[in-house]
């Protein structure tokens, strides 16, 4: 008997969510399914929700288009008054047998806790730019993004910080994992800080004036939004709302970060905050093409009538980079615990650098940067004059 299937996006803005959409409606659309779109994420399984149905519908745009098209929200049905017993009503109303989850920590950490308390199958697929998700190697919406900020990156340490003679901040979001900010290693900035660690305002700054002086007077630095700084930085707000996230965020972390360069180095620096740029626009090719294949992979997972289990993306060889899709228990996944974050096999907090590893594991997914040395060698021959 066809099932009928709702399929949502919740949390923040990938590139590659539609791309995950397309895979989850074409797939459904093949096994003769009725698949329904839920928009602006749980929201749509609540009193008042609304859906669309996509079962004969041609979303061939969707795979190459970046966003979401159903929307997005950051409801949660476990922390709404009766949130469960409207859930359970929308669920019968629709007559659904299977709920596909497409979203980061909050999303799918409520849909393990609706798999555990509602007779169908509910499964998860990955997305956060954060990158910050265990069980699969990397989430849709990453590798976008870290093509994103190395290309920025390049651009400015090679092209804008070199011919003005500055220092460049450039500002990438990122909660509490760095894994954006660590991605730009493939560009070669001078120095990457991340939010996992509390960071000493005077060795950073140390270490910014070295570069500059080394480089022949301008550096390149990336840092995380969620940057700490002991202490604090004077003059800059530690926490400003934010009514999508319901919570209380850091933001500009750069801006402050500019005024103590200037004050204690007496140098001039220049800020670039991409923010929600890294999260839009058309997915890069693997991106786009695990998306849609861990879309489909969600379709069998309801087909088979599985249910708490989220579609992962595995590495087939550790010496070759070759990928597949699976499944692993949501009970993995969701929760503050199971965060993925940088450690020191990744990422050296005394000098702001990553390791190889990290530059390995980065490569692997969008592969190495592009660099004209013959450009370089001609940028040092200037500074030596």
């Amino acid at each position: 008997m066809p099932k009928t299937i709702l399929v949502f996006t919740g949390g923040g803005i990938a590139a590659a969510l539609n791309a995950t959409l397309y895979g989850v409606i074409t797939e459904a659309q093949k096994k003769g399914y009725k698949i329904l779109g839920g928009i602006e994420g749980w929201q749509s399984l609540l009193k008042g929700g609304k859906t669309t149905d996509f079962s004969d519908v041609d979303v061939s745009i969707l795979q190459t288009h970046g966003g979401t098209i159903l929307r997005s929200s950051r409801v949660n049905p476990l922390k709404v008054e009766k949130g469960m017993e409207q859930l359970k009503e929308r669920i019968k109303e629709l007559s659904l047998d299977g709920i596909i989850a497409i979203g980061g920590d909050d999303t799918l950490g409520a849909a393990l806790e609706v798999s555990k308390t509602v007779e169908l199958s509910v499964v998860g697929i990955p997305k956060t730019v954060d990158n910050d998700l265990t069980g699969t190697y990397w989430c849709p919406g990453f590798p976008t993004a870290a093509s994103k900020i190395v290309s920025i990156t390049k651009q400015t340490k090679e092209d804008t910080a070199y011919g003005l003679k500055r220092i460049f901040l450039i500002e990438t979001i990122g909660m509490k994992a760095g894994w954006i900010p660590a991605a730009s290693c493939l560009a070669n900035p001078d120095l990457i800080v991340v939010p996992e660690r509390e960071v000493p305002l005077d060795l950073l700054l140390e270490l910014i004036e070295q570069r500059y002086k080394n480089n022949g007077e301008y550096a390149t630095v990336v840092i995380a939004e969620e940057v700490r700084f002991k202490g604090g930085l004077k003059g800059m707000a530690d926490n400003q709302p934010d009514n999508f996230r319901n919570e209380s965020r850091q933001n500009f972390i750069s801006i402050g970060l500019r005024e103590e360069i200037k004050n204690h180095l007496g140098i001039y620096a220049q800020c670039i905050i991409p923010r929600n740029y890294l999260q839009s626009g058309q997915p890069i090719e693997i991106d786009r093409e695990f998306a849609v294949k861990l879309g489909q992979h969600a379709v069998g997972s309801i087909s088979r009538n599985e249910t708490g289990t989220m579609s992962c993306i595995v590495k087939k060889d550790k010496s070759r980079n070759e990928f597949t899709v699976s499944s692993v228990p949501l009970t993995e996944v969701a929760g503050k615990e199971n965060h993925r974050v940088l450690d020191e096999t990744l990422f050296d907090f005394d000098n702001f650098v990553v390791t190889e590893k990290m530059r390995d594991y980065i490569s692997s997914i969008i592969g190495e940067s592009s660099s004209d040395s013959a450009y370089s060698g001609l940028e040092k021959k200037i500074i030596r004059l």
